[in-house]
Order: structure tokens, then C-alpha cells, then sequence
């Protein structure tokens, strides 16, 4: 008797599943084909990033190593992925700073510190950049004011920034501000080896060429 109760719930629950899976069935299969879906999709979208990546990361040594570079990189800096677009973008303003063209690399650097899809240290570095490769000619108390920003707040390139607005007032003969800056420069924690070095040089060079500078060195 036992068996055929068995075998009637068997016959029910089957019932029950086929009458689930006629209910059911198509969602099941569609979410099931959909899950399959993403997870290749995923699979080929990176296979894909990983082929573009490595591609564009060709393009761009290949255009860096050119002979031209700076037209290569001028004909492919539009078409490259962002983080080899900015690479390609600082290559291009220095190689305008090498032929002596100045003001275009000045404007590229500014370009690049405007860029609001750029990191902000990388913006920050450009500025810095625009200012140590403007033309002779530029006003040397804008290009001070530029940079004031990264001067007074505690950063990575702020001695260099101190250090660049250093030598500035000294083409505009301001030799207190110039030690002032260069001093307040010294005075950072977590400047270069390097960078402290220069700074104690230029420090002496212009205490020894100022009398006056020795006062203000030592407040």
C-alpha cells in the first residue's frame, strides 16, 4: 500500500514540476541565456580593453620613438584612451619646449591644468610645467600668481613650486621674497634629498651676493 502512495506523490510532483515549468519555464530559460550573456559579455569586454590597452600603448611608443614625434603624436593623441591621451599631451608640450617654441608649449601645459578629466596632481604638474617653460618675455608676477595656490598649500610640488617662484623674484630683483620663498621651501618635510640640497645652494649663493638676505634667513 505503502508503494502506491509513493508513487501517487511521485505523479503529483511531477505534475506540479511540469505545471511549474509551463508556468515558468521561458523566464527560467531567459534569465539563465541572460546570465550566460553577461558573463561572456564581461569576458569580452575585457579581452577587449586588455587588446585596446595593449594596442594603444603600441600607437604610442611608436609615435613617441618616430622621428616626426611630435606630429605622430599630434596625429594620434585625439584617438588614444585617456591616460595615454594626457602621456601623449605632456610628450607634445615638451617637445615644443626642445625646439625652442615656448609659448606653444606654455599653452599646452595651460591646456592640460584645465582639463578637469585629468587627475589633479597631473593638472597641478602641468601648471607648475606652463610656468617653468613660458617664453623669457612672459610677466614674470604672473607667472608667479599662476602657481600661488600650489605655493601655499601643503602638497608634493609645492618646494618646487616655492623654488620656481624663488627664482622669479630674483629676475624681478625682489631678493627678500626670493629668500622668503626659498627658505619657507627649506622648511617643508617631505621634499626631495635633491630639491633640499638646491635650496640650501641657492640659499648661500644669494646670502653671500645680498648682505641684506642674511636677516631675513634668519627669522
Amino acid at each position: 500500500m505503502a508503494d502506491i502512495f509513493d508513487e501517487i506523490e511521485e505523479d503529483l510532483r511531477r505534475d506540479r514540476m511540469k505545471e511549474l515549468w509551463q508556468r515558468y519555464g521561458n523566464y527560467i530559460l531567459g534569465l539563465a541565456v541572460l546570465i550566460i550573456i553577461g558573463v561572456a559579455g564581461y569576458q569580452g569586454y575585457n579581452y577587449w580593453m586588455e587588446t585596446k590597452s595593449q594596442s594603444s600603448g603600441n600607437t604610442f611608443f611608436e609615435a613617441v620613438t618616430a622621428e616626426n614625434s611630435l606630429d605622430a603624436l599630434t596625429s594620434i593623441v585625439s584617438d588614444l584612451p585617456e591616460g595615454y591621451a594626457m602621456l601623449a599631451s605632456f610628450r607634445m608640450a615638451a617637445l615644443y619646449a626642445e625646439d625652442g617654441n615656448n609659448a606653444a608649449a606654455e599653452q599646452s601645459y595651460i591646456e592640460m591644468s584645465e582639463d578637469i578629466s585629468i587627475d589633479i596632481f597631473y593638472r597641478d604638474t602641468a601648471l607648475l610645467l606652463s610656468v617653468m617653460n613660458a617664453p623669457k618675455s612672459a610677466d614674470k608676477n604672473v607667472l608667479i600668481e599662476r602657481i600661488s595656490d600650489i605655493s601655499s598649500f601643503a602638497g608634493p610640488l609645492q618646494g618646487l613650486a616655492l623654488e620656481t617662484s624663488a627664482g622669479l623674484y630674483l629676475e624681478l630683483n625682489n631678493t627678500d621674497k626670493a629668500i622668503s620663498s626659498l627658505t619657507q621651501a627649506s622648511k617643508l618635510s617631505d621634499i626631495s634629498s635633491s630639491l633640499r640640497q638646491r635650496i640650501s645652494q641657492s640659499l648661500s649663493i644669494i646670502a653671500d651676493k645680498y648682505a641684506d638676505g642674511l636677516s631675513v634667513m634668519a627669522e
